[in-house]
Formats: C-alpha cells, structure tokens, sequence
C-alpha cells in the first residue's frame, strides 16, 4: 500500500505572492503532492479563495491567520515551507500550533537576524515609493545570477507581485514586521530543515549555522545562489527539499 503523501503548505515571503514559489510547487504537484500556497497579506488574493482575515501584523497574529488557513482548507499536517519573511511565519505557527503541522518544516533563504532598530523604523516608508523602483533596487541587490535574462525574468514577477497589495498602510506594517523578527526567536520542537543560497546577503552563512544549531541541525547551501533561491534556481530547490522530506 503506497505511504499518502503529507501536504505541502508554501509560505511565501514579503512582497511576494503565490507566484514566487510557484515553479518549486508545480515541481511537486507533478510527484503528486497536494499543495497549497496562499497570498498572505498584505499580498492581494490573486486565487480568490477564501482566506482568513489578518488582525494585525504580529508574529501572534500571521501564525492565526495560518493556523485558521490550515483548518478551513482541512489539511492533515502540512508540511510548512516558508521563504524569508515566510520563514518566520512558519515558525511563530510551529510554536503556537505545533498540533496542526508535520513534525518536519522547511525554512527557505531563512531570516537568522534582525537588523539595527533604526532600519526597522526606517523600513514602513518603502510602502510610500514607486513598487517599481523597490522592486529593481532589491532585485539588483539580492540576486548573484545578474545576466539580463534572468534579471528581466525575476523583475517581471517581482513587478507582478508589487500590483497585488491590499494597500500601502498594510504593506508599511508588515515591512516592520518582516525585519523585527528572527527565526531564532521562537521555540519549537519539529525538525528543521534549514536551505540558503551560499551568497545570501541578508544571512551570512555563518548567522545560518548559529540558528540552525540552536535547533540541531545543519543547513544546506545551494551554490550560485543568494537570497533569492526561489528564483534562481527553483528545480535546485525543489530536488533539495524532496531530497529532505
């Protein structure tokens, strides 16, 4: 009797939508996992599926709207996979609803630390700027493959992603949250599995490995690579989780 396949929940990161682990998702969908991958806000519902509301952006509050998520659609003990920002909610939700999920979650291009105070206070005023112009200047920034075809393939959804938020004042707060927080500051009991690009420039891998350890595990590197892993080089990705699960 073939083992059932435990569901795969993708938590996507800030500024970001369905669409950016959506290469690795059809990875697995074509295996034959059941996957899911929800526009978290401020992300608009591009899917127009019923979705929890969120209360505000707390770590408390992003970990209840997966929790509500994960009951509403039914799922048997997803495994969560969540990128950067994404990371975080996974894990605020692996210590507040450990009895929900898989023993086993995935954190991708994980946040290890926070920066200093005054860049989150600084961070709510990228809502008021052109998306398209944060959207270059960070694409630029966190990418290694800098060719132009990849460059213009990642800023075309990036630019996507950037049409589809609720509204400015949201985007403001859970750009606060999305740097106020470290994985590093939950507590869970599940086996972490712990994916980066060799070049991230937001999680030295050094930062990687010291959170990593505190939950007695060893990170795995994807060369040529940075923050970005989700882009450019989602297959990569996609064989190093299944490699894990």
């Amino acid at each position: 009797m073939t083992e059932k396949k435990p569901p795969l929940l993708f938590v996507h990161g800030f500024r970001g939508n369905h669409l950016g682990l959506l290469e690795t998702k059809k990875f697995f969908e074509a295996l034959g996992y059941e996957c899911f991958s929800p526009d978290i806000p401020p992300a608009f519902n591009t899917g127009r599926e019923k979705l929890p509301k969120l209360e505000e952006h707390t770590a408390d509050a992003y970990a209840k709207w997966l929790a509500d998520y994960i009951l509403e659609k039914k799922l048997d003990h997803p495994i969560l996979i969540g990128h950067s920002m994404g990371s975080i909610i996974s894990a605020a939700t692996a210590e507040k609803y450990p009895e929900l999920i898989n023993e086993k979650i995935f954190f991708l291009s994980p946040i290890c630390v926070t920066p200093p105070k005054f860049i989150c206070n600084l961070a709510p005023l990228t809502a008021i700027l052109p998306n398209k112009l944060i959207g270059y200047l960070t694409t630029k920034y966190l990418l290694v493959q800098k060719d132009k075809e990849t460059l213009k393939e990642v800023l075309a959804i990036t630019y996507k992603c950037s049409k589809k938020f609720t509204k400015k004042s949201d985007s403001a707060k859970a750009a606060k949250f999305s740097i106020s927080f470290s994985i590093s500051d939950f507590n869970f009991q599940k086996k972490a599995v712990f994916i980066a690009g060799e070049s991230d420039k937001l999680n030295s891998q050094k930062q990687i490995r010291e959170v990593a350890k505190k939950f007695k595990t060893k990170p795995i590197f994807l060369k040529n690579s940075g923050h970005l892993i989700n882009y450019e080089c989602p297959i990569v990705l996609a064989e190093t989780i299944k490699k894990n699960l």
